[in-house]
């Protein structure tokens, strides 16, 4: 599987050792974080339908100081200590990158559109975490093995701006106690949900769609059959952005210069 099988290779820390009888199920972390919506989908059904195009957008990069790169002994002193490196130029575009995809994951037209409430933990949650899948899954597949840049970069993105950022939210929501064995399940979570969803993206293209919203159906929406519409369109979202990212150059990626589409539509009934 592409992207649990490039996180492995990363050497991230998985948690499948982890089952400790503190150790709350899915479905129990889902319901004691949050809740869904229950509008009709039906009037998103023209959402996610646009033909895919790069995602490139000018976001700016990350400044250093101007006292120190307006004169030649400031930038003697950032490229002493590595600032224009290769690494740090990638560390920098994570961090970049991490906005737009805290950007997208945060829209509440897009919760909206999904059934998805984004007051409540676990959509914020999913959502992040798919926008992560779909960037890694790009990233590694540049080649076999995936280039260094891309392991590094996507080693940077999850550990110091994803993984960090979802312990930041874990405490807002007012978890204190336990709070790494949390991280740890959400951390197997994540990784369940990466193999599942590259698993269906290995069917043949016809059947795609369908074994993603499965997936999504178990793991986003706690496999409520009423809730397979929301599913589907989230199938779509995420199947027109893996398009979209295709098409977009790898450089804009690792510069974080991106915006995720805003392709939704309301049919009045």
């Amino acid at each position: 599987m592409l992207a649990r099988e490039a996180l492995h290779a990363l050497q991230f820390p998985l948690a499948n050792a982890w089952l400790g009888a503190a150790a709350p199920c899915v479905c129990t972390a889902s319901r004691a974080f949050g809740s869904r919506q229950q509008d009709s989908a039906g009037i998103y059904e023209d959402s996610f339908r646009s033909k895919p195009q790069p995602l490139q957008f000018a976001r700016g990069e990350v400044q250093y100081p101007q006292q120190l790169e307006g004169n030649i002994l400031g930038r003697a002193f950032l490229t002493a200590i590595g600032a224009y490196s290769r690494k740090q130029r990638l560390r920098n575009g994570a961090s970049v990158l991490y906005r737009a995809i805290t950007e997208a994951a945060e829209r509440p037209e897009l919760h909206a559109a999904l059934g998805l409430d984004g007051s409540k933990f676990t959509s914020s949650h999913s959502l992040l975490s798919l926008h992560m899948w779909l960037i890694i899954r790009r990233l590694v597949q540049e080649g076999t093995p995936p280039p260094k840049d891309a392991k590094v970069f996507n080693q940077m993105l999850y550990a110091d701006y994803f993984f960090k950022d979802v312990e930041r939210r874990v405490y807002a929501y007012g978890v204190t106690i336990h709070v790494s064995k949390w991280m740890k399940r959400l951390e197997q979570v994540f990784f369940g949900g990466c193999e599942a969803y590259d698993a269906a993206l290995q069917q043949p293209e016809a059947e795609q769609t369908a074994a993603l919203t499965g997936a999504l159906l178990r793991n986003v929406y706690e496999g409520d059959e009423a809730q397979r519409p929301w599913a589907l369109l989230l199938a779509r979202y995420l199947l027109r952005e893996q398009q979209c990212l295709s098409m977009t150059d790898t450089e804009d990626i690792y510069t974080g210069q991106i915006r995720f589409s805003t392709d939704i539509k309301i049919t009045k009934r």
